[in-house]
C-alpha cells in the first residue's frame, strides 16, 4: 500500500464518525481502489501509476468522505421506538384491575413496569449490537435452546393452558420461551447456511416433536406457522413441495382424529366458538362473557366498573382494557400493533443484507402470529387458548421476546445503508 494511498484514505475517513462505518468504508475503498488500479494495469500503465491515477479517478477526498459519512450514519427508526413505547403504556393498565378475590397479590404493577424497563434495555442493547455477529454465537444459541427444550420436555413442572413451565428456585422457563428461542436458532440456520431442502425438512421436523409432545398447542402453531413463512420465501423453488407437504400432513391429522373416536366434549369446543349461546353454561360461556365485557366498554368504558375478568392481565389483557377504557383506548391498541407489523414489512425489501431481511421476516411472523391470534379469539373469531398478546400480556418472558424481535429490527434498520461496493460507485458518479 503506497503513502499516497494512506493519506488519502485517511482524508477520506477523516470525515466519517462511526467507528462501524468508518471500518465498512475503509473495506469497501481498499476494494474498489484495487480493482481500479487492476484495470489501469491491464491498459498499460505501471503499478505506481495505476495506482495514482486510481486515486485521482476517486476524486475530492473531503467531498468522498462527507457522502460516505452521510450514507453510512448509523439509522434509529423512532417511528418504531414511539409504536412500542405507546403500545407499553397501554399495557401497563390491565394490571390497575386485578381482582383481589383471584390474586391475593398487589405487586403486579410494579413488576410489570420492571420487565418493560427490562426489555427496554434488552431491545436497545440490541440495536447497538450487530446482528451479523450472531452466526459468531449460534452454537451457544443452538446449544442453550436445546437445554430449555430437553427441561420443558422431560422435566416440565406444570402445565396451564396449553403452556408448559419448568421452575427452579425462582427461575421460570415456559414454552413462550422455548418458541422464541427456536424462531432465533432457525433465523440464524437459514440467514446464514445453506443447506438442502430436504435436510431442513428434518431437521424442522425434529424441532417440532418436543413442542409436540410436551405438548403445548399455542407453541406448535406459532413456531409452525413462523418457520413455515421463512422457509417459503427461502426456498422459493420449493413452495410446490411446502404446499403439498402441509396438505398431507393435514389429511393424516385428519385420519387419526377420526381414528381416535373424538369425544363429544371435544368437538363441543369447536362447535362452541361457532354457536357459542348453544353451550352457554359449558364452553360457550367464555366466548359469550367477552362478548358482554366489549360490548359494555362501549367508546369510553364502564364507569366504575367492578367485573371480575378471568387472567385480566395475561390472555384477556384486550378485554380488560376495552371493557374498563372502551374501544376507543382498545382501537389504538390494535391500530398501534398493525403500525409496528407495517413498519417491519415495509423495511424488508429495503434490506440489502439477507441475513437482515430473515431476521426481520422471522421476527415480524412471530409478532403478528401472537398479535392477531389473541385479538381474533378475544373477539370470538379464533378458538381460546394460551396465546400472550405482544408487549400487553403479564410477564417476563412474553416481554423478552417482544423485546428481542425488536431489538433485532432495530438492530438491522440501524445498519440498513452499510451497503456493498455498488455505493461507491454511486458516489463516484457524483463526483
Amino acid at each position: 500500500m503506497t503513502e499516497k494511498r494512506n493519506e488519502y484514505m485517511d482524508k477520506v475517513l477523516g470525515y466519517v464518525r462511526n467507528k462501524e462505518a468508518k471500518r465498512f468504508v475503509e473495506e469497501e475503498l481498499h476494494y474498489h481502489l484495487d480493482q481500479e488500479s487492476i484495470n489501469l494495469k491491464d491498459s498499460g500503465l505501471d503499478e505506481q501509476v495505476a495506482e495514482d491515477q486510481a486515486i485521482h479517478l476517486m476524486g475530492s477526498a473531503e467531498r468522498l468522505g462527507l457522502e460516505m459519512n452521510k450514507l453510512h450514519r448509523p439509522r434509529v427508526d423512532w417511528t418504531m421506538i414511539g409504536l412500542v413505547l405507546v403500545i407499553s403504556m397501554i399495557g401497563i393498565l390491565p394490571t390497575l384491575h386485578i381482582s383481589e378475590e383471584l390474586y391475593n397479590d398487589n405487586g403486579f404493577l410494579v413488576r410489570k413496569i420492571v420487565f418493560l424497563m427490562i426489555g427496554a434495555v434488552i431491545s436497545l442493547s440490541l440495536m447497538f449490537f450487530d446482528y451479523r455477529k450472531l452466526h459468531i454465537l449460534k452454537w451457544w444459541i443452538y446449544g442453550f435452546t436445546a437445554l430449555v427444550l430437553i427441561s420443558l420436555t422431560f422435566f416440565p413442572n406444570t402445565t396451564v393452558n396449553g403452556a408448559a413451565y419448568f421452575r427452579m428456585e425462582s427461575f421460570t422457563i415456559d414454552s413462550t420461551a422455548t418458541v422464541t428461542l427456536l424462531v432465533l436458532s432457525w433465523i440464524i440456520f437459514l440467514g446464514t447456511t445453506k443447506t438442502n431442502f430436504w435436510v431442513v425438512t428434518l431437521l424442522f421436523i425434529g424441532s417440532l416433536y418436543p413442542l409436540m409432545i410436551i405438548p403445548s398447542l399455542p407453541a406448535v402453531f406459532v413456531f409452525t406457522l413462523t418457520i413455515t413463512v421463512l422457509l417459503w420465501l427461502v426456498y422459493k423453488n420449493k413452495r410446490k413441495h411446502i404446499i403439498l407437504g402441509y396438505t398431507g400432513s393435514a389429511l393424516i391429522i385428519a385420519i387419526m382424529m377420526i381414528n381416535l373416536n373424538i369425544k363429544p366434549y371435544q368437538f363441543e369446543r369447536i362447535f362452541a366458538l361457532i354457536h357459542p349461546e348453544e353451550y352457554k353454561s359449558t364452553t360457550g360461556y367464555m366466548y359469550l362473557r367477552n362478548h358482554d365485557l366489549l360490548a359494555r366498554g362501549g367508546w369510553i368504558g364502564e364507569a366504575g366498573g367492578n367485573e371480575v375478568i378471568t387472567e385480566p392481565h395475561t390472555n384477556f389483557a384486550f378485554t380488560t382494557i376495552t371493557y374498563h377504557y372502551g374501544w376507543i383506548v382498545g382501537g389504538v391498541l390494535i391500530i398501534t400493533g398493525l403500525f409496528i407489523m407495517y413498519r417491519m414489512i415495509r423495511n424488508i425489501q429495503s434490506i440489502k443484507d439477507p441475513f437482515g431481511r430473515v431476521i426481520i421476516i422471522g421476527g415480524v411472523t412471530l409478532f403478528s402470529t401472537q398479535f392477531l391470534y389473541n385479538i381474533g379469539m378475544i373477539l370470538g373469531f379464533l378458538p381460546l387458548t394460551g396465546m400472550s398478546l405482544p408487549f400487553v400480556s403479564y410477564g417476563l418472558n412474553p416481554t423478552l421476546q417482544t423485546s428481542l424481535v425488536i431489538g433485532l429490527f432495530l438492530s438491522v434498520y440501524r445498519r440498513k445503508n452499510l451497503v456493498s461496493v455498488q455505493a461507491f460507485e454511486n458516489v463516484q458518479s457524483k463526483n
